[in-house]
């Protein structure tokens, strides 16, 4: 545990370097609590981090990566102990503080929670920030009412990360889902995560809004 790997992103004035370094527990920032990472996923900020120009990172060097799903190897927070599985996203981990894209981190306790029983590390970082967004999306329309009912329900950026998970939650939750994509060659991959009708992103873009216009989607 001396020593370890991290992908690292450094910014000069006149270079800009990304790659796999070594490093050790004593170069990762302030934390309460020690993980052995097992897991990340890849985000849009994840690449934008990994640019010169992405104008996500503010100080350098910056090991990236806006999750991560891994074990406690030590705690001196109350909720956590050695052993624990833990999941960590938000809080701009991968952002202002070091992520998801080295073999240990160390963050604050009270950005971690326990890993959901039924679920692998895997199979977390699978679901990733994208699905999690997705279905607090989904939970948060439910709860002002929406109901497979109340007509089918339009999903835009259909073929990103959050919108592809929200088209299968959706279409499991037994809504009629219609997505949008610019991508023409993305439909038959649509379709099979559960869309009814693929549309275009021209056809959820009105030319001009009229205020007594029928709605067409919950």
């Amino acid at each position: 545990m001396s020593a370890f790997q991290a992908f690292v992103v450094n910014k000069t004035e006149t270079e800009f370097t990304a790659g796999v370094q070594t490093m050790s527990i004593d170069d990762l920032p302030e934390g309460d609590v020690l993980v052995r990472v097992h897991y990340s996923s890849v985000n849009y900020k994840d690449g934008l981090a990994s640019i010169p120009d992405g104008k996500i990172v503010k100080t350098y060097p910056f090991v990236p990566g806006i999750d991560l799903a891994g074990v406690v190897v030590s705690s001196h927070h109350p909720r956590f102990r050695e052993g624990d599985e833990v999941i960590a996203t938000g809080y701009e981990i991968g952002v202002t503080h070091f992520g998801g894209y080295s073999e240990y981190a160390r963050l604050h306790g009270d950005w971690l929670v326990l890993l959901p029983k039924g679920l692998t590390l895997k199979e977390a970082m699978a679901i990733g920030t994208a699905g999690f967004t997705a279905a607090l999306s989904i939970h948060r329309l439910e709860e002002h009412g929406l109901t497979p009912e109340r007509g089918p329900v339009l999903v835009t950026g259909a073929t990103g990360g959050v919108g592809s998970l929200a088209v299968s939650m959706l279409a499991k939750r037994g809504y009629t889902v219609e997505a949008s994509t610019g991508k023409t060659a993305e439909h038959d991959y649509l379709r099979a995560l559960g869309a009814k009708e693929v549309l275009t992103r021209e056809d959820v873009t009105a030319e001009r809004i009229r205020p007594l216009d029928k709605q067409r989607w919950a």
